[in-house]
């Protein structure tokens, strides 16, 4: 009871403070004063009576907005003669100030009421008079196109589009990734570790503790990982991502997958971890072992999905089970075996993790090595991915050194013992647990590794399954765009915005300004984080309403700054006006 207790009460008061930090950085400036921007303009005007249906709602405030996320997330409605009516997005203009949102449905006759709201709590209202009669611009068994979804679709085309606009819980995620890491490699490495060099493990209750505690904060662990990683990709608040149905939703892609195969696997994991000597007998030894083998490969398989090569996930699954081994087994004597002297068996547990270290060590650098080749290339020292994997390889070099050392003195000293003292032990666990730390570190760097998309994995040129009228392909040094849109006349048009570089993006926003004098612009912020391709759906939400010329800027931002605009023009024509058929009447010629 004298060991368990503190090493619970440690790992909780860890993972409290994980928890506690983390939403508490997230909730952070909630709370504010109410903002006191408002409409100065807009059309339909306040106070008009329209005897033609409107299009589209527009609003010019006082202040100008900081960017466009305020537009597409504030609050708007309109309600005509009591009825709701149908709303695009919101978009913000080019000049800062002017608001659009296009009506997806013809409003009603009678008083009609614009309400909205801003981020910074501004909010107002005006009314305008419609008097024109007229159906629903949908026909029986249409529906009103969604606006905002993860799969916007153009007919002939769909493009899911992951938008990632949840909750920022980077850090806090990235801190659970390090513990579960960690946990799952103890219980991994720790397993095999009895198996290889301890086989009188399982009849210490520490060793038992050991791997029952492990299991119990590596489950805990690993079920917020994946909670949080579905809220943030889902958008959705917590309590409903801790509904495990709604993962799969969220986590659609093949990394998600792979992290929800992983928590079953550690889930699978508690018929090992709780009664050890099933990797012993006969009768139970290949299904226990292959459950553990199998959860440690998963995290060789943590970038399928993306464009790397094949042979980077089979150096990936040998890379996570030598690392595992490394790091359990080290977890496995810090933490039991060298917790107090002991009889002979705890020596020869000691030499035979120093005889297993080195070939550990070939495995652990050749495919680490490999997978920097096949991940970065010759790009190590040009890319954020590439230099935080140099830095691993320095951290690496110095869990190295320290085996070696621990290797050199198992040889010298531990040879002739036939048991462990309390000095030897406490020496040794002095050791074992430097080494663990410097192995943590590098679990940090790998955690911090995971979200970033290595160079060899740029994403590459895709024609798109529709027919586009205008297609433009616009790059620089550092911003590589294709832009597709059609039918490039007047009225409803659809655009398809593809992303090729850089690798991570904030801020991505496509403009569009006309130059005929009295329309305004459009600006359409794009959902896109990483590379892919996103759609402006051809629903009626994006309007070319003046013929001509239209400029087109495409901005955005990474870590390191704002990127260089690129920009083009764009010819709009005229709409042409369909013709009207009239039905020939016969004449008859009386006699």
């Amino acid at each position: 009871m004298t060991n368990r207790m503190p090493l619970v009460l440690r790992i909780g008061v860890v993972l409290g403070l994980v928890f506690g930090l983390g939403f508490a950085a997230s909730s952070a400036g909630a709370s504010g004063a109410a903002g006191t921007n408002e409409v100065v303009s807009s059309n339909p005007a306040a106070n008009q009576v329209v005897e033609v249906p409107p299009t589209q709602l527009q609003m010019v405030f006082r202040d100008a907005l900081t960017s466009p996320e305020v537009a597409s997330t504030m609050g708007l409605s309109l309600a005509c003669d009591g009825t709701l009516v149908g709303l695009a997005q919101p978009q913000l203009g080019a000049d800062g100030f002017t608001v659009s949102a296009a009506l997806t449905q013809i409003p009603p006759a009678g008083l009609c009421t614009v309400s909205w709201a801003l981020p910074d709590k501004s909010i107002g209202s005006f009314s305008f008079t419609s008097t024109a009669t007229s159906e629903s611009t949908l026909a029986p068994g249409d529906t009103v196109p969604a606006v905002g979804t993860d799969e916007p679709a153009v007919i002939g085309e769909v493009v899911p589009v992951s938008t990632g606009g949840g909750p920022r819980v980077g850090g806090m995620l990235g801190l659970l990734r390090i513990l579960e890491y960690l946990l799952v490699a103890a219980i991994f490495g720790g397993l095999m570790m009895v198996v290889l060099a301890w086989p009188e493990g399982i009849e210490y209750g520490v060793c038992l503790r050991f791997f029952r505690v492990t299991w119990l904060l590596a489950i805990i662990t690993m079920y917020f990982v994946v909670v949080i990683s579905a809220m943030r990709q889902s958008g959705d608040g917590f309590a409903s991502a801790l509904n495990p149905f709604s993962w799969f939703g969220a986590l659609d892609t093949g990394s998600g997958r792979i992290l929800i195969l992983r928590f079953v696997l550690v889930g699978a994991s508690f018929w090992v971890a709780f009664k050890p000597d099933r990797v012993f007998d006969p009768a139970t030894q290949v299904p226990a072992i292959s459950i553990i083998f199998a959860m440690m490969a998963t995290y060789g398989l943590t970038r399928v999905g993306q464009d790397v090569a094949l042979f980077s996930y089979v150096f990936g699954v040998v890379h996570a089970l030598a690392v595992g081994l490394w790091i359990g087994g080290l977890a496995l004597l810090a933490r039991a075996v060298l917790m107090g002297p002991g009889e002979e068996d705890l020596v020869h547990a000691v030499r035979g993790f120093s005889r297993i270290s080195v070939p550990l060590i070939i495995a652990t650098g050749l495919t680490g090595v490999m997978q920097v080749y096949l991940l970065d290339g010759f790009n190590i020292f040009t890319t954020g991915h590439g230099r935080l994997n140099v830095l691993k390889i320095i951290v690496v070099a110095a869990m190295v050194w320290i085996t070696l050392m621990l290797k050199s003195f198992t040889v010298n000293r531990l040879s002739r013992e036939t048991e462990l003292t309390n000095k030897m032990a406490w020496r040794l666990r002095r050791a074992v647990s430097t080494e663990l730390l410097i192995g943590i570190v590098a679990l940090g760097l790998t955690s911090w590794m995971i979200p970033m998309r290595p160079p060899q994995a740029s994403a590459s040129l895709s024609g798109p399954s529709a027919v586009y009228e205008f297609r433009e392909e616009l790059k620089n040094d550092r911003f590589h765009v294709i832009l597709s849109l059609t039918p490039g006349t007047t009225g409803v048009n659809a655009m398809r915005i593809e992303l090729l570089k850089p690798s991570r993006i904030n801020n991505f926003t496509v403009n569009l300004i006309p130059q005929e004098v009295g329309f305004a612009g459009i600006s359409i912020n794009v959902p896109l984080k990483r590379p892919g391709a996103a759609i402006v759906a051809g629903d009626g939400t994006f309007l070319l309403n003046a013929p001509g010329v239209w400029s087109i800027e495409i901005t955005g931002a990474t870590t390191t700054g704002e990127l260089v605009p690129l920009a083009t023009t764009l010819t709009v024509t005229e709409a042409p006006v369909p013709e009207t058929t009239v039905a020939e009447v016969p004449t008859t010629i009386g006699g």
